[in-house]
């Protein structure tokens, strides 16, 4: 049998083997549909890369979960 927590456990200890951490403020509107989520990595310079992988996990489960996303991307600000 498959077991998720198991498997979750393994990807954490990858992740700490490679070095990388963060964490996440969730702030969720049930009632609107509105979810936000504020996320930090370290170490910083991969925070583009781990947010546009989420994101596409994110999109497969919510197209597992029947439901069309639409998902925008900004363009990082130029210096």
């Amino acid at each position: 049998m498959f077991n998720f927590e198991q498997q979750i456990n393994q990807t954490r200890q990858q992740a700490a083997e490679a070095g990388f951490s963060g964490s996440a403020i969730v702030d969720a509107h049930p009632s609107k549909g509105i979810v936000r989520i504020k996320i930090s990595t370290s170490p910083p310079e991969s925070l583009a890369s781990f947010v546009t992988n989420y994101l596409q996990f994110l999109n497969m489960s919510l197209g597992a979960m029947n439901v069309e996303a639409r998902i925008h991307i900004a363009e990082e600000e130029k210096d």
